[in-house]
């Protein structure tokens, strides 16, 4: 891409910037905050959902999260269902998070919504493997389930005698 005409595509984003530490690039000096989004080639301005905001910093986010994801999962047994699949998701995310420089590539690349719906998505996880530490369900029961627990309709049971 010509320098004339990025300089043309970030003409917007530059008139709103601050401009505290410059740098140069080619011929335009920009800001040094608006270089990711420069080497993107667009600014996002909205995710189009409603109460869902840009995030401002979604690769050090989404890492985070990730991060605290995998270490909560980690006190869990190895062999808990839940522990296996979801370390194995969030390795995956985290994984392409960390090699994808591109916010539009990491969202083609995981496939589940825009980088905000990642992030709330990451968060609801971390919520749940909390829970999960706290509920144990890889242990016995306390007492044995009834043998009709999954019958249905709950009208057609006929208790065993």
């Amino acid at each position: 891409m010509s320098t004339c005409r990025l300089c043309h595509q970030m003409s917007s984003a530059l008139e709103s910037a601050v401009f505290s530490e410059r740098f140069s690039f080619g011929i335009v000096s920009i800001d040094r905050k608006l270089q990711r989004v420069i080497m993107s080639g667009a600014i996002k301005k909205a995710t189009g959902l409603t109460g869902l905001h840009v995030a401002k910093n979604p690769h050090h986010t989404l890492t985070a999260l990730y991060n605290k994801i995998l270490r909560a999962v980690a006190k869990m047994p190895q062999d808990a269902a839940y522990r296996r699949y979801t370390e194995q998701i969030v390795s995956e995310r985290a994984k392409v998070v960390a090699t994808t420089p591109s916010v539009r590539e990491v969202e083609d690349k995981i496939n589940c919504g825009q980088v905000e719906e990642l992030i709330l998505q990451a968060e609801n996880e971390l919520t749940l493997a909390r829970k999960m530490l706290g509920w144990k369900p890889w242990e016995p029961l306390v007492k044995q389930a009834p043998a009709t627990q999954w019958s249905w309709p709950p009208a057609k049971i006929h208790e065993l005698k």
